[in-house]
């Protein structure tokens, strides 16, 4: 049985850095702020969430739910470097699925913390028996697509002008997906 609260895993990317990756917990708020503070504003226009909100940090902080949300650090000397998340539901129709999100800081781009992350992920989620995965990317963000391609994420879908950026401007978001484990089609009783 795989136990997130003591799930901790260290690893080098290709430029020698030494990465620790553990799931965030509620003394992160502040190294979390810090991190997203740092982010460009070219990067924000494109994020979920308006990530520069120290209440929303907090939020984040405070109602971590690891059933609902995991949300997994990159940390570099204490200093986080990367955020990723798996959110799913517990019941309905989309209880076998995982949505990811992933974020690196500019520093760390290109040398495999990226692809290192949504590769663990993967692996956290086959741990927790989630079928398939799930992201959304904005069809400007190549280098994110570029990242889920290599880990095995297929383009299943573009949907054009499905969300606006934060200057109100409409951006096409490409859904891709990956199966981690198969489906359980056995598993159902068909009576015709």
């Amino acid at each position: 049985m795989f136990d997130i609260n003591t799930y901790k895993k260290e690893t080098k990317l290709r430029d020698g850095t030494k990465v620790l990756l553990r799931p965030m917990v509620s003394q992160d708020q502040n190294a979390l702020y810090e991190f997203f503070k740092s982010v460009p504003k070219e990067d924000v226009k494109y994020l979920r969430d308006d990530v520069s909100s120290r209440l929303l940090v907090e939020k984040w902080a405070k109602n971590l739910n690891y059933e609902k949300t995991l949300p997994i650090l990159a940390l570099k000397d204490n200093a986080i470097i990367g955020d990723a998340t798996i959110n799913r539901r517990r019941s309905g129709w989309k209880y076998h699925l995982g949505t990811v999100r992933v974020f690196v800081h500019k520093d760390y781009r290109n040398v495999g913390l990226g692809h290192t992350m949504i590769d663990e992920l993967a692996d956290i989620a086959y741990k927790l028996e989630i079928e398939k995965l799930i992201v959304e990317i904005p069809d400007l963000e190549t280098g994110a697509i570029n990242a889920f391609t290599k880990a095995g994420f297929n383009r299943v879908a573009v949907i054009p002008n499905m969300v606006k950026d934060r200057e109100n401007m409409p951006v096409d978001v490409v859904v891709m997906m990956k199966d981690i484990r198969p489906a359980h089609d056995d598993a159902y009783d068909y009576d015709f």
